[in-house]
């Protein structure tokens, strides 16, 4: 039976990052925001998670264009770079499902199939890789993945390995290992990445990490798109040791909750407003708000477009719980209270 041990070390500036990581993440977990808030927030990750992550790999689509996805608009692109994004939208959806669930050699395949179908062909999607792959750059060959036949013991031996030893680890840690470690065996014949940031999305969330759903690592990777390949590459140059690549993840870990916590401030209600449950013009209203020195009725209705009568039931709640004030002298202002 073939195992797997990972080789790395706990460096000083990994332990640092870590720790920062595990602050960020408490202070998110705990900050005060309206559950419409959240909602919004974590739609928005969904769109960047699929867009992202797709982008990594060549696909077409803009944020814009994903979002109407989302949202269930049609937009005027290739059927496949369509069908990706999609694909990724099931996959992100059916691992919420999967909160207490063990990562099996069967559920693996699962999010494969999920990831690639109306893609690939039936027989290789949802399936391990009955032939070679290599992963080409700069019209050369960077990269020969193990042969087919060792497609399924070692990934097998990966998902072990998470089951039990990497348990002990840390969140960060074992969802960076599991993302090379899948990226190194590429046991699908395509559709590895993909595949590869998923289970790294999973790992986090099965672990409480990311319970919320709330931020997009895979964003960083895409803006950092040559430090992400060459931190992949660099494990291969430095005999197999990944804790280049393990600092490298911790780093994008704290630099995208860094993102999730400026942007709850950025939405966060005063202490008075409670768990109030926020409307979608409510929401636009306060952004709008918040990107001002303040704002009239007029322009406030013409930013919803929305009547006069409409406009005031919107805003009585948010005076009513302290959240926007305005002036007395004319012509009315009204701001977030301070």
């Amino acid at each position: 039976m073939r195992t797997f041990s990972p080789k790395y070390r706990i460096s000083d500036s990994l332990l640092a990052m870590i720790a920062d990581a595990e602050t960020l993440n408490a202070y998110i977990r705990s900050s005060k925001v309206g559950v419409s808030w959240l909602e919004a927030i974590r739609l928005d990750v969904l769109i960047r998670r699929a867009h992202f992550s797709t982008a990594i790999e060549g696909n077409p689509l803009t944020l814009p264009e994903v979002k109407a996805l989302a949202e269930g608009r049609r937009i005027n692109a290739p059927q496949e770079a369509k069908r990706e994004v999609l694909n990724y939208f099931a996959a992100l959806g059916w691992i919420e499902k999967q909160e207490n669930a063990a990562i099996t050699e069967k559920r693996l395949l699962k999010l494969h199939q999920l990831l690639t179908q109306g893609i690939l062909p039936k027989s290789d999607s949802g399936a391990y890789k009955k032939r070679r792959n290599v992963i080409m750059g700069a019209g050369r060959i960077i990269y020969t993945p193990p042969d087919p036949a060792e497609a399924k013991p070692l990934t097998k031996a990966l998902l072990d390995w998470l089951e039990q030893e990497g348990k002990r680890a840390h969140p960060i840690i074992s969802q960076a290992i599991a993302h090379y470690e899948i990226a190194r065996i590429h046991p699908f014949i395509d559709g590895n990445g993909r595949c590869a940031r998923c289970l790294a999305v999973w790992a986090l969330y099965r672990r409480k990490f990311d319970t919320e759903h709330i931020f997009a690592i895979d964003q960083f990777y895409k803006e950092d798109h040559q430090g992400y390949h060459e931190a992949l590459g660099l494990i291969r140059k430095e005999g197999g040791d990944l804790t280049s690549w393990l600092e490298y993840c911790a780093l994008a870990a704290k630099t995208t909750l860094e993102r999730t916590r400026k942007r709850l401030e950025e939405l966060s209600l005063p202490k008075t407003a409670g768990r109030l449950e926020l409307t979608r013009q409510q929401e636009r209203l306060l952004l709008a708000l918040k990107a001002s020195d303040g704002l009239s009725a007029e322009e406030m209705q013409k930013n919803l477009s929305v009547k006069k009568a409409r406009l005031y039931r919107i805003i009585k709640p948010l005076s009513d719980k302290g959240i926007i004030r305005s002036t007395k002298n004319r012509p009315v202002i009204y701001r977030i209270k301070s």
